[in-house]
């Protein structure tokens, strides 16, 4: 239903896999690690996630999608806490915890950075559906919405729903009508968590058939879509669709006409079924993030580091020049009143006077420049924005930055971290710098061409 061909997609994660293995070195050096897995299983199914509050509809949709037996518990109050990975197998099983992890294709296996406590909340359901033969389907735990706007989980969930999103190569992110308000994690979740993975968002705004009149639904879309651009701060709105799930249960009749969001509908579930082409897209667009951002963090912490050993290398002189004319000043006192037919038994005290003042010299001029640069490093850490606006200013003065920006707000709280902790890059860069460079040029252009 969904199939891969073996020279697209399957191709494209061969090669992306070469690429990240080769500069998996690279990477270690400069302390960057890649959000894509570095491998990725060849010609794999194309995973969707679903995001929402609770009673948003989530696993109904799982349901529906997959046929009877139900597979996920439904209810209006949350059922599940956990994320639900469901994947193909002829011998079905659930699985949960540590032992989950080990049930998931390759492209998972970044989740284990997420610690023992996320976990514990991860499931993988194994079943014999014919869905599931083309794509994996992830159910998330419903978002806590208080009217405090504060929540507690074991787990760092936004890192997990990050995680899942960029995995993932289509994200739905769904809204009830009764609750179309966007605060507690909902607000961190499109705040944070889907920089740079826009492309692969779509919002919906479930359970039409719910509408009390279509004065009912234009309300509900139109707080939606305030709460929307009141968070995401972009020019344009993700397509939002407004859809429902048939239910063979006995609930009440729609009081609205379905007809005109039949259309929606298809187009979600058409959607679903080119999920294939969006692995591919979702692939390419997760290799040149990766690549752009270990691009931004390489030459900040490289530049970085030339400074440090600039200032390193002129405060030595500064010290060695200064120990040496201590010494040298000393010696001339010491020797210079004495007769030349002086013992040296008498002169031993003053060489040693003199040799103890340069190296009281050297040592106070050691610790000073170790405080000094222990405080320009602090000072570098807290402004490496100036070194990133200094590395990359020919692109930031002709109106290309904006991307670049965008990279270098996400690694930049690691960036700072390592300048404060003394952690640099290497102190001859240009080859490392050069083959970023080249593969952001020409080996992932190859990968986007192999289509």
């Amino acid at each position: 239903m969904f199939g891969i061909g073996k020279g697209g997609a399957a191709d494209a994660e061969t090669r992306a896999n070469r690429l990240y293995r080769a500069f998996a070195p690279v990477a270690a050096r400069y302390r960057f690690e890649f959000s894509r897995p570095r491998e990725m299983t060849p010609g794999g199914r194309p995973s969707v996630v679903f995001l929402g509050n609770h009673s948003s509809g989530k696993s109904t949709i799982v349901n529906s999608l997959l046929g009877d037996p139900p597979v996920q518990t439904t209810g209006v109050a949350p059922t599940d806490d956990a994320f639900t990975v469901l994947i193909y197998g002829e011998t079905e099983g659930e699985f949960y915890g540590p032992s989950a992890l080990g049930r998931l294709p390759a492209e998972f296996q970044g989740l284990s950075r997420l610690g023992p406590d996320f976990l514990q909340h991860l499931a993988v359901k194994v079943r014999a559906r014919e869905y599931l033969r083309g794509v994996n389907l992830v159910d998330s735990p419903g978002m806590i919405d208080t009217p405090e706007g504060t929540v507690s989980r074991t787990y760092d969930f936004t890192a997990a729903v990050r995680a899942f999103c960029g995995v993932c190569d289509l994200v739905l992110f769904l809204f009830d009508p009764e609750k179309p308000g966007t605060t507690g994690e909902t607000v961190d979740v499109l705040a944070a968590c889907l920089h740079g993975m826009e492309f692969k968002l779509r919002v919906l705004l479930n359970k039409a058939d719910t509408f009390d009149s279509m004065e009912d639904f234009a309300r509900a879309y139109g707080t939606l879509c305030w709460n929307l651009a009141r968070i995401l701060h972009t020019k344009d709105l993700p397509p939002i669709l407004s859809t429902w799930t048939p239910r063979s249960d006995a609930r009440m009749a729609a009081r609205i006409p379905l007809e005109g969001f039949e259309k929606h509908r298809a187009e979600l579930l058409e959607m679903l079924r080119g999920a294939s082409s969006r692995r591919f897209d979702a692939l390419v667009a997760g290799v040149q993030g990766d690549f752009a951002r270990l691009c931004v963090q390489a030459r900040v912490l490289s530049a970085a580091r030339a400074k440090l050993f600039r200032i390193g290398v002129a405060r030595a002189l500064v010290v060695a020049a200064a120990t040496a004319a201590v010494f040298a000043l000393a010696w001339y006192f010491a020797v210079r009143p004495l007769p030349q037919d002086a013992s040296l038994l008498r002169l031993a005290p003053r060489w040693l006077a003199a040799a103890l003042a340069g190296a009281a010299t050297f040592a106070a001029g050691f610790f000073a420049s170790r405080l000094c640069a222990r405080r320009y490093r602090a000072r570098l850490s807290a402004g490496a924005d100036s070194v990133f606006r200094s590395v990359f200013a020919e692109k930031l003065a002709a109106g290309r930055g904006g991307e670049w920006e965008q990279h270098w707000a996400e690694v930049r709280p690691d960036v700072s971290a390592l300048l404060a902790a003394g952690l640099s890059a290497p102190l001859f860069s240009w080859g490392d710098i050069g083959r970023i460079d080249r593969a952001i040029a020409v080996e992932i252009p190859a990968i986007s061409s192999s289509r």
